[in-house]
């Protein structure tokens, strides 16, 4: 775009835009800065004039001023001759550094040209060159002494190139980089590339990357060249974005000069409570050995680079292995639970299977909600309850061929374009549904306290709000004392290292997930003990049912009894 000041081009968007192209340029001011923009503050003024829809569009979060301080006084502390931005938006950390060192050189780069106008008035008298331009496809191969960065945070399914933008980054970088990744892991590793030998990087993303598998990539890329130097990990109740649901994470990347052996250890800094910036700056510096609110813990590359949940070890450090206790894949296999592609079409409650007149010989009894499911165990009692409610209980799945009744509900279906989603139009044909047996347990995928596992008792299906456990010996008596080893503060306590947080402290776990969780090894527990297990099951389902919660007397016994049954095995 040339110097502030100078008028912002329209953006030319082509087929390489990773940017969902539905909503039409056309509807965007493109070459002005929105009326009533003030520029001296900034970022605030740009969210308060332009529409959340356009914002949300280019992924744009902007970084609060004090962390926005912290990290550009980190990359400036060489005195860095040239600087970049990539995402610059309103250009908060070209401000900052113009602030602290005049006669440094600065580029930013954004792909938005209302966000880019914005940028130029606030930096108006500022020496920075801004370039309209998608940050992963420019092809200026400029190098940077120093970059500052607040990526967009954009999911896989919104990412849109008229190529393979993974395998391009990836090649050029020497990575693989999964399809599944988050817009920011290009951007991390294509900054690498951009830093010169011996620079600096700061940047902010989300913290998912920690325990996300496409993470794993990033984990890999950054230890196996010794590029990591601090990382700064915000708990989910220090939120650091005031409009964005994300934990946070602040990546300080230095990149080995060609004469020097990289470094084989990094700095990690839990933040675990909102702490003022002058306290983390001191932290992540040195200038002090306790910091109120900061866990600092020095890691070598070589302990965590096969790691693929980090989220855990950065908040408490390394877990201990117990004996006596196994893996979950030794006792069990599991699968998410069936994805419709429709829910409100093919899950349905009595009232409209009567009405549609669909056969039984087509419908499968179904929990799809995890409300629906009150205790730790799921009856037909329970069942028979949602269908009495007229909730949501059964589950179109034809093992027959459509009757003229069903043949005019799916009727409904296409009229409403069903066949043309993803999902569906990959099946043949498209109202098939996903087969499997009805699993003895169920995972929650989600949660805030803990993870709840279920014993389903009744026997039915379960959508994609539980995952399912297959256990090998699915024997009743065995899946519920299994059950209610895994609803133990104890064994809770050992997969909070396999769960993702995402903000406000949700928890998430994957299928993959729940098989690393640390159990004891029940089969070689004796029968007395695995009964009693169960019978422990049956008596905590009952006390939530009555009183909303298990005791703590209950759950202190529970612990105990899962103490004993992996002493037994050791």
């Amino acid at each position: 775009m040339g110097r502030p000041g100078e008028k912002a081009q329209r953006l030319d968007l082509d087929s390489r835009s990773l940017f969902d192209e539905a909503v039409p340029l056309a509807d965007i001011v493109l070459s002005r800065v929105p009326e009533g923009f003030e520029a001296v503050r900034a970022e605030q003024s740009y969210c308060e004039l332009v529409p959340l829809s356009h914002r949300k569009r280019f992924a744009q979060f902007f970084t609060p001023e004090p962390i926005a301080a912290l990290m550009t006084d980190w990359v400036c502390q060489r005195a860095p001759e040239t600087l970049l931005d990539p995402s610059v938006g309103p250009g908060i950390f070209l401000r900052l550094a113009s602030q602290r060192h005049a006669a440094i050189d600065m580029t930013g780069i954004d792909v938005d040209p209302l966000v880019l106008a914005a940028g130029t008035a606030a930096l108006a008298g500022v020496h920075a060159k801004l370039i309209q331009h998608d940050f992963l496809t420019w092809t200026d191969n400029a190098k940077f002494d120093a970059i500052v960065a607040n990526p967009p945070y954009l999911r896989h399914h919104d990412v849109h190139y008229s190529f393979d933008i993974f395998s391009e980054i990836g090649r050029k970088n020497g990575v693989i980089l999964s399809k599944l990744s988050n817009l920011y892991v290009l951007f991390v590793i294509e900054i690498c590339r951009r830093l010169k030998a011996g620079g600096r990087a700061a940047i902010i993303i989300p913290g998912e990357w920690t325990n996300a598998n496409f993470g794993m990539a990033l984990k890999t890329h950054l230890l196996s060249r010794g590029l990591l130097s601090k990382l700064v990990y915000f708990s989910s109740l220090a939120d650091q974005f005031e409009d964005a649901l994300t934990t946070a994470a602040i990546l300080f990347i230095e990149k080995p000069k060609a004469d020097e052996i990289a470094p084989d250890f990094f700095d990690s800094y839990f933040v675990e409570k909102t702490v003022p910036m002058d306290v983390l700056d001191k932290a992540i510096n040195g200038e002090a050995s306790n910091y109120d609110g900061v866990t600092h813990r020095q890691w070598l590359n070589a302990d965590l680079a096969g790691l693929e949940k980090w989220d855990k070890v950065l908040r408490d450090g390394m877990a201990v292995q117990c004996e006596g206790f196994t893996p979950l894949r030794t006792l069990a296999k599991s699968r998410r639970g069936i994805a419709t592609g429709a829910n409100d079409f093919f899950h349905l409650p009595e009232s409209d299977v009567k009405q549609l007149a669909l056969r039984s010989v087509n419908l499968k009894p179904c929990v799809g909600r995890a409300e629906h499911v009150v205790g730790l165990k799921f009856t037909a009692s329970d069942f028979e309850t949602l269908r009495a409610d007229d909730d949501k209980s059964w589950l179109l799945s034809f093992s027959t061929a459509p009757d003229s009744h069903e043949q005019r509900y799916l009727q409904t279906g296409m009229e409403k374009k069903l066949h043309e989603r993803f999902l569906l139009a990959s099946r043949k044909p498209w109202y098939s549904m996903e087969q499997r047996a009805p699993s003895p347990i169920w995972a929650a995928v989600f949660g805030r306290t803990s993870l709840r596992f279920v014993y389903n008792e009744a026997g039915v299906s379960n959508l994609t709000t539980f995952h399912c456990l297959y256990p090998e010996r699915d024997d009743p008596v065995f899946c519920k004392a299994l059950v209610a080893c895994l609803n133990s503060r104890l064994l809770q306590s050992m997969a909070e290292h396999q769960r993702r947080v995402y903000g406000g402290g949700l928890m998430k776990f994957e299928p993959k997930d729940l098989l690393s969780i640390q159990v004891p090894m029940l089969t070689q527990a004796s029968e007395p003990l695995i009964q009693e297990l169960a019978d422990m099951l049956d008596a905590m389902d009952g006390a939530i049912r009555r009183q909303g919660q298990v005791p703590a007397d209950m759950m202190d016994a529970l612990d105990q009894r899962v103490s004993e049954a992996g002493l037994m095995a050791t």
